[in-house]
């Protein structure tokens, strides 16, 4: 049976079974008995286990630095028409030359780069659908 402890200073463990009396006559001074932690999110506070959710914008950042895609999956979701705008941006000798490049040539899309970023302002996108559409290209299988 599983049993849960826990100390102001060292915080939660688990044991696997039952502790012998001379284990847990090697605790430190001040640690407890409790309840198994309910997940990976909770804290143990005032003597109970509290869910402490992650704050949101560290979790969408954390997110967004692994949205990678393939320039196909992107442009399968981009659909026809966005692409076409696309393709003729690059077409145009008034777009700097490494935009051109890489509306034509960016083997893998990343939605942190300073090139999704400012393709995503160019179409007139929000960050939120830039978000989903790198959510969605992510799972286009090609």
């Amino acid at each position: 049976m599983e049993k849960g402890f826990y100390h102001l200073d060292r915080g939660y463990w688990q044991t696997t079974g039952e502790v012998p009396q001379r284990i847990l006559d090697g605790y430190p001074e001040g640690t407890i008995e409790v309840s198994l932690k309910p997940s990976a999110l909770h804290e143990w506070l005032d003597g109970a286990w509290v869910e402490v959710l992650p704050d949101p914008a560290l979790v969408l950042a954390a997110e967004r630095t692994v949205m990678k895609c393939s320039r196909l999956q992107g442009r399968l979701v981009l659909g026809e028409a966005t692409c076409t705008a696309l393709d003729a941006m690059a077409a145009d000798p008034a777009t700097p030359w490494a935009m051109r490049q890489t509306i034509q040539n960016a083997i893998e899309w990343s939605r942190m780069s300073q090139s999704m970023t400012e393709l995503g302002y160019l179409l007139g996108y929000t960050d939120t659908q830039m978000d989903d559409l790198f959510r969605l290209a992510m799972t286009v299988d090609v």
